[in-house]
């Protein structure tokens, strides 16, 4: 088994290399699990945050443990259209969450642990739906504009 993301571009990869290579002398099967899933371990409807930097966070909405919504933001952007009363928020901030899309009820959760993986992992019937792929979040996916480097470089360098 092997968490899949959301996190660090390379960290992932590295990770799932190392794991692919290890299951693959000992012949074992492998497991790619997001945090989200892993978090999702106990309720079907819940809207899943996870700490980005700063003020942002990952989150994503699932229904009947099936995405339906995935990006990042700062918490007060979070925004839904539908009614989503019956969701649980659960995660990093559940509570400033839950208040602002007005749901009641949350649970705290800022980290996931390896116990919270392995405990989804062992709901794996088959692996064909949890292939270990990168969860990645693209700028395209999120709700804030993405870093542009410093401006000191838009200009060419006199060299003389």
């Amino acid at each position: 088994m092997v968490c899949t993301g959301p996190g660090n571009f390379n960290g992932i990869r590295a990770s799932i290399s190392a794991m692919k290579g290890i299951c693959c002398s000992l012949r074992i099967q492998l497991i790619g699990i997001n945090k989200f899933q892993a978090l999702s371990k106990i309720y079907k409807s819940a809207l899943i945050s996870l700490k980005y930097r700063g003020n942002k966070i990952y989150w994503c909405i699932l229904k009947d443990e099936e995405l339906i919504f995935m990006s990042s933001s700062e918490i007060e952007d979070i925004k839904t259209s539908d009614d989503h009363s019956d969701l649980v928020v659960v995660g990093y901030k559940a509570e400033e969450i839950a208040t602002s899309i007005k749901v009641k009820k949350f649970i705290e959760q800022n980290e996931i642990s390896i116990r919270d993986l392995l405990n989804f992992s062992r709901k794996v019937v088959s692996s064909g739906k949890f292939l270990p792929k990168p969860l990645y979040i693209s700028p395209g996916q999120s709700l804030f504009a993405k870093y542009k480097g410093p401006k000191i470089l838009d200009k060419p360098l006199d060299v003389s």
